[in-house]
């Protein structure tokens, strides 16, 4: 098997003289493609991103997306037997913050990234993009500093020590030797499910290094990814005092499986395991076709494993409902115990096992309403029991540079999350409306949110007890957190990427004990509408 694997990655790399494969950014053609999969005569598969161009050459073409640039260089070969291409852009984002409750007016927040893409054909693609921010100051909740290092949500740790220069490069090498199959290496994310938010695998941490395999046969799509990603410790030192920062690398591997049935249905598959070997993936992991569950119990390894699944039903052509749910740890006896417990509070037997952790979203999301072109809504609820995601050991938690991979709020949640969008030919409108329950932890406890703290019952030596029982969601210091956030645009020139931007974000917290704070943002600035970054959580 590593031979094989091995083999695979050589062809990747050495078949440069074949076509292409190139992400889907512009935020039209990403609505036109979703929309496109609830077509009853369509095969496409929604739930598994990022979009390439060369699976949706019916709906938009990678010329046009450069031609939407406000500023670009392109070159196209004028002969051989497959065309090549190549473009260069710059993509920007210049804002200035205002505090509405301090008053204060913080300086620019510069983003400048250099856009290269270079493909031969329709089989071989470089996708590269090199990241700056300057960043003056952002809301609070964006970022925290973590042992010396300064984390943003979504761009990860800070180039130096004050914080405000990031630098993240992201490249992708896609190959296509037939039209079904597509290998990649990576530096850069994924996105598993239908919805605003995914229980399975988001895009909301920083990009990650990783070699993925996608494939396309009949009605199905199957995608599977190894990955490396980081778990960042602060280690006390024994001997001289003090402490220091370890990075601690783990290999995972995601598999997820996308089965259309009939003409309205779509069910997908995930799994996923966690190892923190520090050598390589285990040997059977390797394996892209395998279920890791009974696999990691036969090793006997305590690797950490997840199962999930995504479901999508077209209603029509222009509205969906969706799905997913996923178990880290479950018992079913104990399962039926919490059902009993929930059904009748005054149930006397045993509920609520540390270990019974799992995940469900349901959502509703539709297209043109009010037959309005481009005018979309949703609307989502998510709910996340107490430990889901975290680990007996803190370094094989479900994260990447203290990120996590799945929901940003991490566990023991209840959110509801609602948007409607507008993308007009001049005019671009965005508002989100996130309203959650959290059981929040605190510096002593360990009540379950936090997935980043250890994981197991009885006394470990931590500061905090892990109850074997009587776990519920929202167990902790229950805190409510609203996020709301409109975003107005207007496209500078028509058919171009360019726009004058003014929003709001408003956030509130309000925990049961402490204090209660509230944040009130006004920015205004320039942008190229060809990078997302998520800032409702």
């Amino acid at each position: 098997m590593k031979r094989i694997f091995i083999h695979i990655v050589f062809l990747l790399i050495t078949a440069t003289s074949f076509a292409q494969n190139i992400p889907v950014r512009d935020p039209f053609f990403i609505r036109d493609i979703e929309k496109s999969t609830l077509l009853n005569d369509t095969t496409k598969h929604s739930s598994i991103k990022p979009y390439y161009f060369s699976d949706y050459k019916n709906i938009c073409a990678d010329s046009a997306q450069y031609d939407k640039g406000f500023l670009y260089y392109s070159w196209k070969s004028k002969s051989g037997k497959k065309p090549s291409s190549f473009y260069a852009l710059p993509v920007y984002e210049v804002f200035n913050w205002f505090d509405l409750d301090k008053k204060i007016l913080y300086g620019l927040n510069i983003h400048l990234i250099g856009l290269f893409d270079y493909s031969i054909g329709d089989n071989f693609g470089i996708s590269y993009q090199l990241t700056g921010w300057l960043l003056q100051n952002t809301p609070d909740y964006m970022f925290a500093k973590k042992y010396y290092q300064w984390i943003y949500n979504g761009l990860g740790n800070s180039f130096l020590d004050t914080g405000d220069i990031i630098i993240e490069n992201d490249i992708r090498i896609s190959y296509s030797p037939y039209s079904f199959l597509r290998l990649e290496i990576a530096n850069s994310k994924n996105f598993y499910g239908d919805g605003y938010r995914s229980l399975l695998l988001s895009d909301f941490a920083s990009n990650y290094p990783y070699f993925k395999i996608e494939t396309n046969f009949l009605s199905l799509k199957y995608s599977c990814v190894w990955a490396v990603h980081n778990s960042y410790l602060f280690e006390m030192d024994t001997i001289y005092g003090g402490g220091y920062f370890n990075n601690y690398n783990k290999f995972n591997v995601f598999h997820y499986l996308d089965w259309k049935i009939g003409k309205r249905l779509n069910l997908g598959i995930f799994e996923s395991v966690i190892t923190r070997n520090n050598n390589f993936f285990t040997y059977e992991y390797l394996n892209p076709i395998i279920f890791f569950r009974p696999v990691e119990f036969n090793l006997g390894s305590e690797d950490n494993a997840l199962l999930g699944t995504n479901i999508k039903f077209a209603i029509n052509n222009r509205n969906a409902l969706y799905g997913q749910f996923i178990i880290d740890d479950i018992i079913v006896g104990q399962l039926i115990n919490d059902i009993k417990h929930s059904i009748n509070p005054e149930y006397e037997g045993e509920y609520g096992w540390f270990a019974n952790k799992w995940a469900a979203q349901m959502g509703y999301k539709s297209f043109d309403i009010f037959k309005i072109k481009n005018l979309d809504i949703f609307t989502e609820f998510n709910i996340a029991r107490p430990y889901t995601y975290s680990h007996t050991y803190s370094e094989q938690n479900y994260s990447h540079k203290w990120q996590p991979l799945a929901h940003p709020l991490g566990a023991n949640f209840i959110e509801s999350v609602s948007g409607i969008s507008y993308l007009g030919k001049r005019i671009i409108i965005d508002a989100k409306l996130m309203y959650a329950l959290v059981g929040a932890d605190t510096t002593g406890t360990h009540f379950g949110q936090n997935i980043f703290k250890p994981t197991m019952d009885g006394n470990q030596g931590y500061t905090y007890i892990v109850n074997s029982y009587g776990n519920t969601v929202l167990q902790g210091i229950k805190t409510n957190v609203i996020t709301a956030r409109i975003d107005l645009g207007y496209i500078l020139k028509e058919n171009k990427n360019l726009s004058l931007n003014v929003g709001v974000i408003f956030r509130k917290v309000s925990p049961e004990i402490g204090e209660e704070s509230q944040q009130i943002y006004l920015y205004f600035g320039v942008k190229s509408n060809f990078v997302k970054r998520e800032m409702v959580y």
